[in-house]
């Protein structure tokens, strides 16, 4: 059953991604940083909460190589803790601020037999002053470049000896061997794909069981898949796989075109990245690199918070075009031919979230060749398997750490080059000699055994999200279903949709009356907290979540402050509606 615990994490593991917020209350607490829910939070969403291994990496660093005053980040790349100095001293108040770079390294595996456990890994550590926390915690949220807790655990263990404590209660121990037994069925079964369940005994309450790591035994002793040094095949299984996947094209007469043209894509047009805003990040930083004169850039349609975060705070600036329709295509049209708009690049998501727009793609395409300005899309909330976009960007980004895993315990992000772009060339150059392969080792184990069933699991999800879809249309109660089956953009949707593709799993709606959306999520017996795309079906009020300070704002662009968002699982589909429905009546009943 979905945990209803503040602070917990989900799934109920040491490397989750998500955290339970179950009640309106509490992520309205959570936002106002009221104690009564910060000081339970075990965990959170790994670019906005720093893992407490890293934290605690990040405090033996400080001891050991740090000066009075000092903090420290940590990144997975001396390259990478180079950017985050610019970053902070660029955007600092304060003159002639010292901020230093430590490159660190764990040693190399001395033999064969050790290449199973060890890695050789080098970390880029930044010291700022304390200060200047806030604004080095900017970059990490934004750029999603900082290292992943595996790895955080890893270089503590090899540097300092030191990790996840064993566990120390005999409960825990004695229920080990039913724990495994319970896990590798599951691992074989792959009904509910994710790592999720919590093992525990009558006696022991879930906070004491996370912690006392004891699922960290469960992770990392019965879940771990492959050895270190099969990491690199693992990375290349991933490139394939998502090369294979976003090149299929929708229609034979496409299919001709391409062939006609003779270049498809490859895996050696596919880059993995430590997150998905990562591949966001490095996607602008390239077109930044690669650009004679650099200038603003084109936001187009509501994006996810921290995609409009880097266009602001990275380079020119951006020209924030929020409603994304066809009103906002004419504009920008107009302002492109009139010189008023000279830019960049132009980034989009496919569809939006968490509004599910669709832009119009082809005509968007048609400006960027006449104005001579790049196309960023980024299809994560259609994925793939469902939409064919390629033809329309120049780069295509993406967040593996969606319904790619699936598992909610790893995060990921990947960048396509099209090699039809006419800035294929310039873009191939750039990552030639400039992008580095940050995805840590243990990650990528972990994301290519979650995704080797990705097609299966979007179908189903796609399924079951229109059988929600359906409910939530036909309610009383509810005002307004935002999922593209239902938009106004729909048309746009059907044009890059594959013939076997179906909507997605994520969708967002409204009700007639606020209290009911309170009294809605309140009730309803789901997994509650930030991310989508997981196995589990997971719902978060988004505007709250997302928007809290600036609520008055983003209803300009038509975010209510009452929306609830819904990214759709793998559960049973008949018991699924059934607790849909069961909340929509307690909301129905309530004042």
């Amino acid at each position: 059953m979905p945990s209803q615990e503040i602070g917990l994490p989900i799934p109920n593991i040491p490397h989750a991604v998500s955290v339970t917020l179950p009640t309106w209350e509490a992520t309205v607490g959570y936002e106002e940083g009221e104690d009564w829910v910060v000081s339970k939070m075990l965990t959170g969403y790994p670019r906005f909460f720093i893992h407490s291994v890293i934290k605690k990496l990040a405090l033996k660093i400080e001891n050991k190589y740090g000066r009075d005053g000092e903090r420290c980040l940590i990144f997975p790349s001396y390259k990478v803790a180079k950017r985050c100095r610019e970053f902070i001293q660029s955007h600092t108040e304060l003159n002639n601020l010292k901020v230093r770079v430590l490159q660190l390294s764990t040693p190399p595996p001395s033999n064969e037999e050790e290449k199973s456990t060890i890695i050789q890994s080098t970390i880029g550590v930044v010291f700022f002053p304390i200060s200047q926390f806030p604004l080095a915690k900017n970059y990490w949220q934004h750029s999603g470049e900082g290292i992943s807790s595996r790895m955080g655990e890893y270089v503590l263990k090899a540097l300092f000896h030191d990790g996840i404590d064993s566990p120390n209660n005999s409960s825990n121990n004695n229920n080990l061997g039913a724990a495994r037994q319970e896990l590798q069925a599951q691992q074989i079964q792959r009904k509910s794909p994710s790592i999720s369940a919590s093992f525990r005994s009558p006696s022991v309450s879930a906070r004491e069981e996370v912690e006392n790591e004891f699922n960290t035994f469960i992770e990392q002793k019965f879940g771990r898949v492959l050895d270190l040094k099969f990491a690199n095949e693992a990375k290349i299984a991933l490139r394939r796989r998502i090369s294979g996947k976003v090149d299929k094209s929708h229609s034979q007469k496409e299919e001709m075109e391409k062939a006609r043209r003779g270049k498809n894509v490859s895996e050696t047009d596919v880059y993995l990245f430590p997150s998905g805003m990562a591949s966001i990040f490095f996607s602008h930083y390239a077109l930044l690199n690669i650009s004679k004169q650099p200038k603003k850039s084109v936001c187009f349609g509501f994006p996810y918070v921290d995609t409009l975060n880097i266009l602001k705070k990275f380079g020119p600036g951006v020209h924030f075009l929020g409603l994304g329709d066809d009103i906002a295509l004419d504009e920008l049209e107009e302002k492109l031919e009139s010189g008023e708009f000279n830019i960049m690049a132009l980034f989009c998501e496919c569809p939006s979230n968490p509004l599910l727009k669709t832009p119009n793609l082809k005509r968007l395409r048609k400006l960027a060749d006449k104005f001579n300005f790049a196309i960023v899309i980024d299809e994560t909330v259609g994925n793939f398997l469902n939409i064919h976009v390629l033809p329309y960007a120049d780069i295509v980004a993406s967040s593996l750490t969606k319904v790619f895993s699936g598992d909610s315990n790893v995060l990921a992000g990947s960048i396509v080059l099209n090699p039809l772009s006419p800035l294929y060339s310039s873009l191939k150059k750039f990552f030639d000699n400039e992008y580095e392969d940050l995805f840590w080792a243990e990650d990528a184990l972990w994301l290519e055994r979650n995704s080797r069933d990705f097609t299966e699991r979007a179908t189903r999800i796609d399924q079951t999200a229109l059988k929600v879809f359906e409910l939530l249309q036909n309610s009383s109660i509810i005002s307004k279903v935002y999922y593209p089956y239902i938009s106004n953009s729909r048309k746009y949707y059907e044009e890059i949709k594959t013939p076997n593709g179906g909507y997605g799993g994520l969708m967002s709606f409204l009700f007639h009356n606020p209290s009911h959306a309170v009294s809605f999520f309140n009730a309803v017996n789901l997994h509650k907290g930030p991310s989508l795309g997981t196995n589990f079906t997971l719902a978060c009020p988004y505007a709250i979540l997302a928007h809290y300070q600036e609520l008055d704002e983003v209803a300009k662009w038509e975010v209510d402050r009452n929306l609830i968002r819904i990214s759709i699982g793998l559960e049973n589909q008949e018991e699924l509606l059934q607790i849909l429905q069961s909340s929509l009546d307690i909301a129905a009943a309530s004042a």
